[in-house]
Parts: structure tokens; C-alpha cells; sequence
């Protein structure tokens, strides 16, 4: 079932995470959309993200996809797919004929051939497996036959736990591949770059993306600001000293209660947040300790002055009988000259 985010703005469209380990080459590589009407269009495909991406968008404003809309990919060969497209009010195919044989292959779950990417490129078109990706489908199911429900809900959830599982954080090879995937939707574009950086070592540290087990059903720029406010407050702990505040640990701590209850893995900087807590209660000692040091060595320094004042003085105090001496000398000898015969 085709989401705003698939045909308006992200543009990335999910596909099934093991038919994409089945059946697809673990690099990226350039797919072919082959449409109904037979024309070609290539798209970017991310086996290791489990999606269509550049490309997608061309793709789905050429046949003005919409939301509620939902496709039927058959892969014909090691790099193509054929793509049905189903509207919310009937089959898109261009003659009854086209719309009829989608419907057969939905609703009686008909098996179309699919090469495996697998086998050897010498026998690509011989080898087939019996496996198409169909994405939830809306008004198809026939009262008559509820087989076909039970291949649609099947693939319900499918692409459900594909939208809202995340691949192991140790799969990802670098920060470039690193994508926050919540509830389907890629938020990458909702936070800097900066914090998908500390973010992503973050994650790599406790070797699981701290947003797995999220709440379903969060406003993505909830969940965004929460991940960039983790990322701030993993920051200040590393900031922090012993003249920090007692406020700020328990401002710190609030917050991330509150985004424990969310689902947010923080259980580790929370456990960091209530150490450093306890050493700084018990280094309030430590504390005052240093700034009676810092109060004896002014004093001291202070003293130090002084001492050399006294001994300046004391220099000054010989220099004075000195020269009094000196003075005492010379009236003598004027009053010897100045004296009568």
C-alpha cells in the first residue's frame, strides 16, 4: 500500500527484507521497472536497506502514484520487475485483459515465475522461484474465494514487520549506510547531520539502535526531537564536573525517564547519569576541599608578599643610619671649619 512518504516526498519504497536476501545481490545495482504499457524505467536498488530509491520518485510521478494505491512487483529477470499497479478504486491495467490477469494472480495466488539473482547468469532465465512481491492490496478480495484474503494478509504482514523492524546495528558498515527508519519512514532528513553522527556511535556503542522498540504511531518529528534531545543530553554527561549543578542531573534524568516511556533504549545513560550522581554527592567533601587549598595558597602567596615588604623595609632602616651616620660626619666637619681661630 503505497504511503505519502512513497509517492510525495521521502520517494523510498521498502521491499521485503527476505526476498531481498533471497533473491537480490547484496551491492546496490540499477533495477528496471518495466510498466504495463511495456516502458522502462531505472531505479536505484539498496538490497542491504531493503528498498527503491533514486529513481522511485520519476517512477512514481510518471504514473501519478498516489496514496492508498498499492503494486504488484514480479521479477522477470535478475534485475527486473514487472510492475502491476492496482488504484484504490480498481486495476490499472490498460485493457481488461491486463486488469484480469492481475486479479487472477492476486486473488488465486498464482505463482509467476521470478529469476533468482542467485543462479548462475548462463542459466538466469531457466531457474525461477516461487516467490512475487505483492504489497497490501485494497478492494481485491472476492466474497466468493477468500483464499486470496488470506495471500493479501499474509503479505499485510509481511510488509508490516518489514516497515517496522530495523536491521542489526552491527550490519551496518559505516555512518554513510546508517539510516533511522521509524515506523517505515526514513527520518534521516529530520536531523542534522552532526547528530545522525553522534547518534549513530551512540548506537554502535550499546550495539542496537536506541529507537527500536519505539511507541507505533509517533509523529516522526516527535521521535526526531527525541533522538537530537538523547544525543544533547549524552553530550552534557560528557560535559559535565563536579561544580554541575544537582538540578541539571535531575533535569537530565526526567527527560530520559520520559523517553524510556516512549521506548527509547537510555537505560545506559540513565545508569551512567545516576553514578556520576552518588560520586558527586560523596566528592561534596572533595569539593570544599579544593577550594580551602585554593583560599591557603592565596593566603600563602599573599604572606609571601608581605615577607618581602618586611625585608624591603628592613634594607631601607640600614640604609637610613647610614646615611645618618654620614650626615652626622659631615656637620662636624663644617663646624670644625666654620669654627673660630
Amino acid at each position: 500500500m503505497m504511503l505519502s512518504s512513497h509517492v510525495s516526498y521521502c520517494f523510498w519504497l521498502g521491499l521485503p527484507a527476505k526476498f531481498c536476501t533471497s533473491n537480490l545481490p547484496k551491492d546496490d545495482i540499477d533495477m528496471t521497472l518495466l510498466d504495463e504499457d511495456g516502458k522502462q524505467h531505472t531505479v536505484k536498488c539498496l538490497p542491504r536497506k531493503f528498498g527503491l530509491s533514486g529513481g522511485w520518485g520519476g517512477f512514481a510521478k510518471a504514473h501519478k502514484l498516489a496514496p492508498g494505491d498499492a503494486l504488484v512487483f514480479q521479477l522477470v529477470e535478475a534485475t527486473k520487475f514487472k510492475v502491476y499497479i492496482v488504484r484504490e478504486n480498481g486495476l490499472a491495467g490498460d485493457t481488461p485483459e491486463e486488469g484480469n490477469e492481475l486479479a487472477e494472480v492476486i486473488d488465486r495466488n498464482v505463482t509467476l515465475p521470478i529469476a533468482s539473482s542467485r543462479k548462475p547468469e548462463d542459466h538466469i532465465n531457466e531457474e525461477v522461484l516461487d516467490r512475487n512481491i505483492i504489497l497490501p492490496l485494497a478492494s481485491m478480495r472476492q466474497p466468493e474465494d477468500h483464499s486470496s484474503e488470506e495471500v493479501i494478509d499474509s503479505e499485510v504482514l509481511e510488509r508490516i514487520k518489514f516497515s517496522d523492524s530495523i536491521n542489526e546495528i552491527q550490519d551496518v558498515a559505516d555512518l554513510e549506510s546508517f539510516t533511522i527508519i521509524v515506523n517505515g519512514l526514513n527520518i534521516n532528513s529530520e536531523i542534522s547531520e552532526n547528530d545522525r553522527t553522534k547518534y549513530y556511535k551512540l548506537c554502535r556503542s550499546q550495539k542496537s539502535y536506541l529507537h527500536k522498540h519505539i511507541t507505533p504511531g509517533l509523529n516522526k518529528e516527535l521521535i526526531a526531537g527525541v533522538i537530537r534531545e538523547t544525543v544533547d543530553i549524552a553530550d552534557a554527561i560528557r560535559a559535565s564536573n563536579l561544580s554541575t549543578p544537582k538540578d541539571e542531573y535531575k533535569a537530565w534524568e526526567k527527560r530520559l525517564i520520559g523517553f524510556k516511556h516512549l521506548g527509547m533504549n537510555v537505560e545506559f545513560l540513565l545508569s551512567r547519569l545516576d553514578v556520576l550522581q552518588k560520586l558527586a554527592l560523596e566528592s561534596e567533601d572533595a569539593l570544599d576541599y579544593n577550594k580551602a587549598m585554593i583560599r591557603e595558597n592565596h593566603a600563602k602567596e599573599e604572606l609571601s608578599t608581605v615577607e618581602k615588604k618586611i625585608l624591603e623595609l628592613i634594607r631601607f632602616e640600614k640604609e637610613v643610619q647610614t646615611l645618618k651616620i654620614d650626615a652626622q660626619r659631615h656637620a662636624a666637619f663644617q663646624s670644625v671649619v666654620s669654627s673660630p681661630w
